[in-house]
């Protein structure tokens, strides 16, 4: 009977393999093989505007990338505008979260209309934000200048640098932060009220619930929420495309960006694949900051 319950073990097992296996052949062949080719990219001096073969030239990429005054200017633009972005959506998504929380009628409602920035496609989103900050005709200067906050249209992206920037998170914060809010949520709602009531009778007030009760029980939410947001920033394309093309000259230029212009607009794939490979590795190495960060808090 023994032997029986193992082989049926085994063959289910068998079965599951079996029906997983060319799920994870295609997700292998569509993941696998563009990372391995752009990884080869990125050691080879493929420049489609001149003419094969393409020699191997190693790591020489990568130097040269950190040698143009463009990507390490981009490196810094994008260090500042994800640290905007990550903390406004944690902040604003945190504050939305602890507010839908409380019982109030209308709740759903409330939570369908916050979900709406979210649902809207990027490009849409750009385009949306393109109109309402247009320096001629948008309606953000018309309001700040009926409140006499400005004397003239502004043409917000050009102003300067960290303006510029710091206007991308505004639209980032916008979109994002409904879903970041909905994320921490859930993870509220499961925190039990005992531990709540207990800190009450301790003593404790809102500030010392917050930190001591609230923030220990959705750890492993806002560690999603900074790996993900961080993702985002980082990854930022679409509204660099849609707003200003990292112009003025390179003024609002993030780094995904040039990766992007670096490969289809200079036809230079190889140094495109390196910059693709910079940002993957600042991204994984931020994962696992966040991590060790909340470990360390945790314990």
């Amino acid at each position: 009977m023994k032997m029986k319950r193992i082989t049926s073990k085994a063959r289910e097992q068998i079965a599951l393999i079996a029906f997983l296996l060319p799920s994870l052949l295609i997700l292998l062949v569509m993941g696998g093989f563009p990372f391995v080719y752009s990884l080869y990219l990125s050691l080879t001096q493929t420049v489609l505007s001149k003419p094969p073969p393409y020699p191997f030239i190693g790591l020489q990429n990568y130097w040269a990338l950190f040698q143009d005054k463009v990507f390490v200017n981009s490196l810094w633009k994008t260090a500042y505008f994800s640290s905007l972005m990550v903390i406004g959506i944690l902040m604003f998504g945190l504050s939305i979260a602890l507010l839908l929380n409380c019982p109030f009628r209308g709740k759903s409602a409330i939570l369908a209309l916050l979900l709406l920035p979210w649902a809207v496609p990027k490009v849409v989103n750009g385009l949306i934000w393109k109109w309402i900050l247009d320096g001629n005709y948008g309606i953000f200067n018309a309001i700040l200048q009926k409140l006499g906050i400005i004397s003239e249209y502004k043409f917000w992206f050009m102003e300067s640098p960290l303006l510029g920037l710091a206007m991308f998170a505004v639209v980032s914060i916008w979109k994002e932060s409904s879903f970041v809010a909905v994320v921490i949520l859930a993870a509220l709602q499961t925190v039990p009220k005992e531990l709540y009531e207990a800190a009450a009778i301790d003593g404790a007030n809102w500030l010392g619930r917050f930190w001591h009760v609230t923030i220990p029980n959705i750890r492993s939410a806002l560690l999603i929420v900074l790996i993900l947001s961080t993702s985002w920033a980082v990854k930022t394309f679409d509204l660099v495309a849609v707003l200003t093309g990292g112009g003025p000259g390179d003024q609002t230029m993030l780094t995904y960006y040039y990766a992007y212009l670096l490969s289809f607009d200079y036809l230079d794939y190889g140094k495109g694949a390196a910059a693709a490979y910079v940002v993957s590795f600042i991204l994984c190495i931020m994962a696992v900051l966040y991590y060790k960060l909340l470990k360390g808090a945790k314990e």
